[in-house]
């Protein structure tokens, strides 16, 4: 019995080795890494490639915080705080007549838990000089918060422009 017992256990140590042996043999390949951002520096610093497309994204915003202090400025209260986020989201795309830009501008406003709003800033569309679009007129364009008022304070309009750009003047 003790023979035969051992002669199975070195069969199957046999096995095992020779079973191991071959699975060394065989290497698998490893996996390719895969790109999640391609980075897109045609346009500048921040934007990247929308997968699967030759468009490029860029998102930026800001979040600021405000203390107003002033007599009654919160209602009841001598003092006031609001928040204000804002992201922007802009696409480009080459074409024949230079580069497709859209832009969507999102502000989101709190005074507090229930004072809150949410409003479209700008959504607009430029190729070959051509701007189309939800967009702040010539008289605001540019100064961030700031105002000018020409007989309106409102200077967001629905609106269609071209502007035309030379070398040298």
């Amino acid at each position: 019995m003790n023979i035969k017992s051992l002669l199975l256990g070195s069969a199957a140590a046999l096995a095992v080795v020779s079973g191991a042996q071959a699975a060394d043999a065989i290497v698998a390949a490893e996996p390719e890494p895969v790109e999640y951002v391609r980075v897109c520096d045609a346009y500048g610093t921040g934007y990247f490639y929308i997968p699967g497309t030759e468009t490029c994204l860029k998102i930026e915003g800001y979040i600021r915080f405000q203390v107003n202090v002033g007599e009654d400025v919160g209602g009841d209260s001598d003092w006031d705080a609001v928040t204000r986020g804002q992201v922007q989201f802009t696409a480009k795309s080459d074409t024949e007549y230079g580069p497709l830009t859209g832009v969507i501008v999102m502000q989101f406003n709190a005074d507090n838990a229930s004072t809150q709003e949410a409003k479209l800033d700008s959504a607009y569309l430029d190729i070959a000089g051509l701007r189309a679009g939800l967009f702040y007129s010539w008289w605001d364009d540019g100064l961030s918060g700031e105002t000018d008022d020409i007989g309106s304070v409102e200077t967001l309009h629905n609106s269609i422009r071209y502007q035309y750009e030379s070398g040298d003047f």
